[in-house]
């Protein structure tokens, strides 16, 4: 999923689709109105960010590996 949307902010900062086009996407719920699928390269999960109210970890050990 995340790979989608990234294809679709490169097309907004590319100027290529108006800002107002990724609230379309999303509402289309469907990859086909979405841009092309971006590439993997350069993109890494540093784990979930959850809110302090939740009362859940900063860290859980799955990710202490990360930097």
């Amino acid at each position: 999923m995340i790979r989608n949307i990234m294809g679709c902010l490169v097309y907004i900062g590319q100027g290529a689709k108006p800002v107002e086009w990724m609230g379309e996407v999303l509402q289309a719920r469907s990859r086909e109105a979405a841009a092309p699928t971006f590439s993997p390269d350069g993109l890494y999960f540093l784990g979930p960010l959850y809110d302090a109210r939740w009362g859940l970890p900063e860290r859980t050990p799955a990710y202490d590996w990360l930097p």
